[in-house]
C-alpha cells in the first residue's frame, strides 16, 4: 500500500512506551513502531516523555496524572485542548488523524474544524451518553476493538473492527505451570447512581474464586483507590493469597515480572463485573499458554473459546468459576498460544488499521 502521513493522537494520562501498565498506551505505542516498521510517516501527539518510534509532538511534559494540580481533571481538559489546537494547526502535514485519547468524546467535538478524515478507536465500552455522542458526530469514522461494540450500537458510523493485538515475542510461551492462580488489572471500585459499589475488574470475585477453590492467587496491577484495597483486598493477604509489587497507582511492575506471572500461572481470572470493550490482559495470558476463566460479559467470548483456551463462565457465578478453575487441567497450554498466533497479533492488528485507512480514504 501507499506509504502514508499518519497523526496519531495518543492518550495523555502515561508517556507512550513500551510498558505493560497501560494498555491504551502499550497498544498505541505497538501500533505506531508498526506502522513506522512498515514505511509510514507517523507523528504522535503525546507526553513529552515518551519514547515511541516516529516524531512525536509533545503536549504535556509528563502524564497528566503525574502532575501536582489544584484540579486534575481541568488540567488534563486544558492539554487535550492544547492537543486539538496543535492538530488542527498542522492537519495539512498529514494524510489522515487517528485519535486513541481518553476521553474519547473530545476530538469528535472538533472534527466540524478538520479538513483531514479523522478516524477514531474507542477503547472503553460504548453505552449511554457516549454513545449518543458518537452518533451525533457522524463525520468521524469509528474503528471498534470488538464486535460486541458494533452489535450494541449499531447506528454509530463504526467502519470496521480491529481487535488488540499482543507483541508476541515478548510473552514467552510456557508447558508447564504452578499452582496459583493469578489476577491481574486495575483495582478500584465504581459507586452507582443508586448508592451501590462495583468492582469492575472483579478481584473480589478473584480472592471469592481462590478461597473457595482453595487454590493460591497472586494479585498484581494498578491500586487507584487506596480505601478499596484496604477494605477489600488487604484483609485476605497471606500465604494463599499474595499480592505481587508495590501498591500504586501506576501498577509499578515490569515486563518481566509480568510475563513471568502469565506464564507460571495455573490459570489467569477475569471475573469482571461490568462490561469491557476488550480485554488485553486475556490475550497476553494466552499469548505465555496460561488458559483463561472469564465472566461471559461484552466481548470476553470474542477472546476465549470456551473450553479449548480456558472457560467462560456467568458474570459473579463464584460456584462455576470453581469449577472451571478445578478442571483447568484439561485445557491444552499450546492452543491457547495458538490461538494468539493466528488471532491477535501485533503484526494482524497493524495490518487491519493499513486497511482501514485505506478504506476511509478512498471515500473522502
Amino acid at each position: 500500500m501507499d506509504k502514508l502521513k499518519i497523526a496519531v493522537l495518543a492518550p495523555l494520562t502515561r508517556p507512550i512506551e513500551n510498558d505493560p501498565r497501560g494498555a491504551r498506551a502499550r497498544i498505541v505505542y505497538d501500533l505506531v513502531k508498526g506502522l513506522v516498521e512498515k514505511g509510514h510517516e507517523v507523528t504522535t501527539f503525546c507526553t513529552g516523555n515518551s519514547t515511541i518510534p516516529g516524531k512525536i509532538v509533545p503536549i504535556a511534559p509528563v502524564a497528566v496524572f503525574q502532575m501536582d494540580a489544584e484540579n486534575p481533571f481541568y488540567q488534563h481538559m486544558i492539554y487535550l485542548c492544547r492537543m486539538m489546537d496543535e492538530v488542527i494547526k498542522r492537519e495539512g502535514e498529514f494524510d489522515l488523524i487517528h485519535s486513541h485519547l481518553y476521553p474519547e468524546v473530545l476530538p469528535i467535538t472538533f472534527d466540524q474544524f478538520l479538513k483531514k478524515p479523522l478516524l477514531v478507536t474507542p477503547h472503553q465500552f460504548v453505552s449511554g451518553e457516549v454513545a449518543e455522542n458518537y452518533k451525533a458526530h457522524s463525520k468521524a469514522s469509528y474503528i471498534a476493538v470488538s464486535n460486541y461494540q458494533v452489535q450494541e450500537e449499531p447506528q454509530i458510523n463504526f467502519i470496521g473492527t480491529v481487535h488488540n493485538g499482543v507483541a508476541l515475542n515478548e510473552f514467552d510461551f510456557n508447558d508447564s505451570s504452578e499452582d496459583y492462580l493469578l489476577f491481574f488489572g486495575r483495582m478500584k471500585e465504581f459507586v452507582e447512581i443508586d448508592g451501590k459499589s462495583v468492582d469492575p475488574k472483579g478481584v473480589t470475585n478473584a480472592i471469592k474464586i481462590a478461597q473457595k477453590a482453595g487454590m493460591r492467587l497472586k494479585i498484581a496491577g494498578n491500586v487507584e483507590s487506596q480505601a478499596f484495597f484496604d477494605r477489600e483486598i488487604k484483609p485476605y493477604l497471606g500465604e494463599q493469597i499474595e499480592f505481587v509489587g508495590p501498591i500504586d497507582s501506576f501498577g509499578p511492575i515490569s515486563v518481566e515480572q509480568k510475563v513471568k506471572l502469565y506464564k507460571n500461572a495455573k490459570a489467569f481470572l477475569f471475573p469482571i463485573n461490568l462490561v469491557e470493550a476488550f480485554g488485553m490482559t486475556m490475550l497476553e495470558s494466552m499469548a505465555c499458554g496460561t488458559p483463561v476463566i472469564g465472566s461471559d460479559l461484552g466481548a470476553t467470548s470474542e477472546a476465549i473459546i470456551d473450553g479449548k483456551t480456558g472457560f467462560l463462565v456467568p458474570p459473579g457465578d463464584i460456584d462455576a468459576a470453581v469449577a472451571a478453575a478445578k478442571k483447568i487441567d484439561q485445557i491444552d497450554r499450546k492452543n491457547c498460544r495458538k490461538h494468539i498466533e493466528e488471532n491477535f497479533t501485533v503484526e494482524k492488528m497493524v495490518a487491519e488499521y493499513e486497511g482501514m485507512y485505506q478504506k476511509v480514504l478512498k471515500t473522502n
